[in-house]
């Protein structure tokens, strides 16, 4: 599937939903006698996105499985930039971050292109 950045910034106008990124802000510390973690903590970042699903094989961002989806997060009001370690909640159910694209204009980011997985 493929966009340009206006059409990206277009949907999320006109269909996003409040969303929120989670972001793991302390890794913790991992206790090899009890295989548990400790000490981690986590920041949500409140933001309008738009999800939509990536037909078997359209991806370029990775081998796409099917029943893949990706979201739209824009750049702009966002304070922090998604990574492969975080999770996006909302929209009835919270995803994992699998791949992160970044949509640049003027060198400045506009949009990031998360593909996600249940």
């Amino acid at each position: 599937m493929s966009f340009n950045a206006r059409d990206l910034l277009k949907l999320v106008q006109d269909f996003g939903e409040t969303l929120t990124l989670r972001k793991v802000t302390t890794d913790g510390t991992y206790d090899a006698a009890t295989g548990t973690l400790s000490g981690s903590a986590t920041t949500d970042y409140s933001f309008t996105g738009y999800f939509y699903n990536l037909a078997e094989g359209t991806s370029d961002l990775t081998k796409t499985r099917k029943g893949s989806r990706a979201c739209v997060i824009p750049a702009k009001g966002l304070t922090v930039v998604p990574d492969d370690q975080d999770q996006i909640t909302g929209h009835g159910d919270t995803v994992n971050i699998t791949t992160v694209r970044t949509i640049f204009s003027g060198g400045q980011p506009v949009c990031y292109l998360c593909e996600v997985f249940e």
